[in-house]
């Protein structure tokens, strides 16, 4: 590895540093492609338009990359290519907003070479943008896959870059295949590790950092290999199977990170109508929403300040209001109002000021757990066709029950101004042993207070954080949180109001 550094430095400076930093991840003698049939491929550039990384799309605004491609960089320094043949021209140019790589990451040994990048602005997906879901197992030796770059097309005499999108195609080397005497690097293959090879083909792995695909699935990361097709020497991947809880769970706290910064942002732009303490996670809403009214609907309220909306919540009797206890923190009951009986957050029915709130005890905003809380209005609200409580939930529903969540979310990812008029998804239960299995990928993250819900095949966030999640005419959750946006194997994750049905009750007399 060191020979790679030294020979492609000079032949960096020989060239006016037109090469890419990584020369040992790259694509050589790679095959023309389009990016409708690799859409996840994004290109990492820097803010001159040098393209010096590839990466993969999970989500509408996460990229998994290479650890050792984020050495140098700070996140202002970075661009995001998306949707393009070219590296340098098309598709969408989007800005990082932040990015952080495997804690354990050691450059000498190249174990954990994986990151996580925040794109500063979503993504949608296109017929050119697709985001990939990541691999739970590693295929067995032999899977064919693919692996594709921008990569240079010869081995050190080709000086520049190809514009178009490259491919090789490769088979798996599990890592204890790679390890063995069959191949040559012994005991520099690690656990975080597999390898791909492309027999009798000039092929290296591809741009550091690009996605090593087989299966429709990200099971790799090009991360490092000695040589270009030399034999004994496959490529050298992170591997993501080994490294997909991190991802995760990297990807969660990058968000969750998301939801305070940004809508901060939104808050200061509105001129702080929106509070620090108030603001609702975006990552909590209703995307894609239809239009629905009050009546419907008639336990839902909208919990304000200034006339801002902020969170959802529903009416459990004439002065009590459940919603989510990350909805109030650090603010006072002072400046709360909730408005009941209206289709619109802005306008109509009843404006009610808080007289008091109380959040679950237990409630931890690092793992969502017990994200309850209760509302007493000062004075109470007076039933009718516009304004209806609803009853607790005794039992969870089944797997697979038919539910519905409702609220003012932004009809658009990424949207700056709230819809109106309330809005509705229908979704499906997932109970929380389910949600916590290897079927989607929370995994432990999942505890026994929540309960998810999936709306598959629609881009359909879960709705308003404290908003009501409704079944069998009961509520059984409360959105709490969720990873992305209608991605794939990640439901949205609610409060699970059958199991906090005391606390609810006793809270509700005591406040």
């Amino acid at each position: 590895m060191f020979r790679f550094v030294t020979i492609c430095a000079l032949v960096s400076c020989a060239f006016a540093g037109t090469l890419p930093d990584e020369l040992d991840g790259r694509i050589v003698n790679g095959v023309d492609t389009t990016i409708e049939k690799h859409p996840y491929q994004v290109s990492l550039q820097t803010t001159s338009g040098s393209h010096f990384c590839g990466g993969s799309i999970i989500s509408e605004d996460i990229i998994v990359t290479a650890a050792h491609c984020m050495q140098s960089y700070a996140a202002s320094q970075i661009r995001v290519r998306l949707g393009s043949n070219q590296y340098n021209s098309g598709g969408e140019l989007v800005a990082v907003k932040t990015f952080r790589y495997h804690e354990g990451y050691n450059s000498k040994t190249m174990v954990n070479d994986i990151a996580v990048i925040k794109l500063a602005t979503p993504v949608r997906e296109s017929s050119k943008i697709r985001y990939v879901a990541m691999a739970e197992k590693t295929p067995p030796t032999g899977t064919p896959a693919v692996v594709t770059g921008w990569g240079t097309k010869c081995y050190l005499t080709c000086i520049s870059l190809p514009k178009t999108l490259q491919e090789v195609e490769v088979d798996i080397v599990d890592e204890k295949a790679c390890a063995s005497s069959e191949y040559k690097y012994g005991s520099q293959i690690k656990e975080t590790m597999v390898c791909a090879y492309a027999v009798d083909k000039d092929a290296c792995q591809g741009d550091s950092g690009g996605p090593l695909v087989s299966g429709d699935k990200l099971v790799g990361v090009v991360s490092w290999g000695m040589g270009c097709a030399r034999a004994g020497y496959p490529g050298v991947y992170a591997d993501v199977p080994s490294l997909r809880s991190w991802v995760v769970k990297t990807a969660k706290e990058l968000m969750m990170l998301k939801s305070v910064v940004l809508l901060a942002c939104i808050a200061c732009a509105l001129g702080a109508a929106v509070p620090e303490g108030m603001l609702p996670q975006l990552d909590g809403r209703i995307v894609g929403g239809v239009a629905t009214t009050i009546n419907s609907y008639p336990w839902q309220i909208s919990l304000q300040r200034s006339g801002s909306h902020s969170c959802g919540g529903s009416v459990y009797s004439s002065n009590i209001v459940v919603t989510a206890a990350h909805c109030l923190q650090s603010v006072s009951a002072s400046v709360l109002k909730v408005r009941a009986g209206s289709t619109t957050w802005n306008a109509g029915g009843t404006l009610v000021s808080v007289a008091a709130f109380k959040n679950h005890e237990g409630y931890n905003s690092w793992t969502m757990v017990n994200d309850i809380a209760v509302i007493r209005l000062s004075s109470s609200l007076t039933f009718g066709s516009t304004i209806k409580s609803i009853g607790l939930a005794s039992k969870a529903p089944a797997n697979g029950a038919a539910a519905v969540v409702s609220g003012w979310g932004t009809q658009s990812y990424g949207a700056g101004s709230l819809p109106y008029t309330l809005q509705y998804v229908d979704v499906s239960i997932v109970s929380q042993a389910s949600c916590a299995s290897s079927t989607y990928g929370y995994g432990s993250e999942v505890k026994p207070t929540m309960i998810c819900a999936y709306a598959k095949g629609k881009d359909a966030c879960q709705g308003d954080s404290g908003g009501p999640l409704v079944s069998g005419g009961v509520l059984v959750g409360v959105v709490s949180w969720g990873y992305g946006c209608a991605f794939a194997d990640y439901p949205g994750v609610y409060a699970d109001v059958a199991t906090l049905r005391s606390w609810v009750v006793s809270a509700a007399g005591s406040v």
